[in-house]
């Protein structure tokens, strides 16, 4: 692949897959199914198809180390050009940061982004504002939508190619900015940061609800599944909507404003599996109001443990308006094919 976009080249969709989606320990201890290679690896052969019909001439995909592109590839045969990246070699989220970062120099239009909140959250590391089809293909799918893959690569495939308009398709998701004391870089979340009170980071994946103490979200849907079910069952705040939520959790204190505000829940924190919460307060957030966690803990961002903070040292959590364009996959097919297809308006009653 080149380093540099050749425009000459035609409208590029990118597909970037993460073998390990679907995979984590959450998949051990709820009702979850693991999500195999079989089915990544027929999504992105679908995807592919739908994102040469929708108009991309190319489709670069990512490499990995389980070669889920070059096996999707087997037997294909689609006009255009279609290729898999050489792969970065982490075999961690790290791949598909690089990867976004890569489409983005390479001139690709839009991405399809198959995996779960973490993976979504990797894609716009690297790119942050991405015109992006988030697909839904891992265990927490807050962020990414249930979509066939066909159809989300034609969307992708259409705005790439400009047979939809990327103004009209899209809206512009709210992110989360994470700036923490001792880090070497700011970090981003989609969905929700939480501090857990523990050090251990070995298994990334959240599962054990009592060690969690506070979240910030930026969605917490009433039929989201994970931590932001949690905020969702106190104070419900669309993807949509503006700001955000700050839940404190576990027994409130004798302070009033604490005891005003104590509920006791039950909500959704892994698929199969309902769990009690003690919910000590909540608070709603405006865009850039600043939540500082402190240590000692740990922060999950979107579900995965990312940030160790010591005793003493802070964090400052933001909820803000900048994050990826998301694509409006039946809008962007419907505005493909209206210029495909342009018919008069129907005849009443025929």
């Amino acid at each position: 692949m080149s380093q540099a976009a050749d425009s000459a080249a035609g409208p590029a969709v990118g597909i970037v897959a993460n073998p390990l989606a679907g995979k984590d320990v959450r998949r051990l201890t709820s009702g979850a199914t693991p999500v195999s290679d079989a089915v990544k690896i027929g999504a992105i052969r679908r995807a592919v198809v739908g994102a040469i019909e929708g108009g991309a001439e190319r489709v670069l995909i990512s490499g990995d180390r389980a070669r889920l592109g070059e096996r999707a590839l087997a037997g294909l045969e689609v006009p255009g050009s279609v290729e898999v990246a050489e792969p970065h070699g982490w075999h961690t989220g790290r791949d598909s940061q690089l990867a976004a970062a890569q489409f983005r120099d390479e001139g690709v239009g839009a991405i399809v982004a198959l995996g779960g909140d973490g993976t979504q959250r990797d894609v716009v590391t690297g790119w942050r504002e991405a015109p992006l089809v988030p697909l839904a293909v891992g265990t927490n799918n807050v962020f990414p939508i249930p979509t066939e893959a066909t159809v989300a690569g034609f969307a992708a495939g259409a705005v790439a190619s400009g047979h939809a308009d990327a103004a009209e398709v899209t809206w512009q998701a709210k992110i989360i900015d994470i700036t923490a004391e001792g880090s070497q870089r700011a970090e981003v979340a989609l969905v929700d940061v939480c501090l857990v009170r523990s050090a251990f980071v070995g298994a990334r994946a959240i599962w054990d609800l009592g060690s969690v103490s506070e979240i910030v979200a930026a969605i917490a849907e009433p039929d989201s599944v994970g931590l932001a079910a949690v905020a969702a069952a106190v104070a419900p705040v669309g993807r949509k909507e503006p700001g955000g939520i700050h839940v404190g959790l576990g027994c409130a204190s004798g302070n009033a404003r604490d005891l005003q505000s104590y509920r006791h829940i039950r909500a959704a924190v892994m698929p199969g599996t309902y769990s009690d919460i003690d919910v000590a307060h909540c608070e709603q957030l405006r865009f850039g109001q600043p939540v500082t966690l402190s240590g000692p803990g740990v922060l999950t961002l979107d579900g995965e443990r990312e940030i160790v903070l010591g005793r003493g040292e802070r964090a400052d959590i933001t909820v803000n308006p900048d994050g990826p364009y998301v694509i409006d996959v039946g809008a962007a097919v419907a505005a493909a094919q209206r210029r495909r297809y342009p018919f008069g308006p129907a005849v009443a009653g025929r």
